[in-house]
């Protein structure tokens, strides 16, 4: 090889793939043998540990699903933000949640921070709980065998984790700027979640220069 000859090196990120939800989740019910006490009941809502929750009896906390690192559970109520309802994962640790969420656990190797923020998002999960939810009076109810057929497109896991680095990165600045952005990482995200790239960066390599 000479000096006048360039070479050039390509990195060619593999493409994001149409994945059924059932090859990502399922769904479980595993009841608490009391192994987790009212410490550990988790607001699915809020993501955080809330012991102050009314339980009659000790015994009753047999009633509660566990839900652990990285399970997704399913919050009905409707708002201006979540049409359908939304799902949320666990992040902060294995707990217990009321029998009325249903909860589904990982089975592929998966990024926390990027499911924390994908799984989320309203822009990508719209249509899917548009069609594997049912509405009732007060909220909406999802049908797992509905939700579970559905099909998402999904990065492969080093993507995931370079885009979840991302987004908790962002989220974090969004915290210290007093939320002045918000809005902005789940806009972003919701971008890159929707569309399949074929550029040599991926869908995340239009987002990623952002924060540089």
């Amino acid at each position: 090889m000479d000096g006048n000859t360039a070479v050039f090196l390509v990195l060619i990120a593999p493409a994001w793939e149409q994945r059924k939800l059932g090859e990502l989740y399922k769904e479980v019910s595993e009841k608490n043998d009391l192994t987790y006490g009212r410490d550990r009941i988790i607001s699915v809502a809020h993501m955080y540990f809330n012991p102050v929750v009314y339980v009659t009896e000790d015994d009753y906390l047999k009633t509660y699903n566990v839900m652990r690192l990285g399970d997704i559970a399913f919050e009905g109520n409707r708002s201006k933000n979540f049409a359908h309802g939304r799902l949320v994962e666990n992040t902060i640790g294995d707990g217990i949640v009321s029998h009325v969420f249903k909860v589904f656990r990982p089975i592929q190797p998966f990024d926390l921070m990027y499911w924390k923020y994908s799984i989320n998002n309203e822009k990508a999960m719209k249509d899917v709980l548009t069609r594997s939810t049912k509405a009732s009076t007060m909220m909406h109810e999802l049908v797992a065998k509905d939700f579970l057929n559905e099909e998402i497109v999904v990065p492969p896991l080093e993507e995931q984790r370079q885009i979840g680095v991302f987004f908790d990165r962002l989220d974090t600045l969004i915290t210290l700027h007093q939320r002045k952005y918000c809005g902005v990482a789940s806009w972003m995200l919701g971008v890159a979640l929707v569309r399949l790239s074929s550029e040599s960066d991926g869908a995340f390599g239009e987002m990623k220069h952002v924060l540089q």
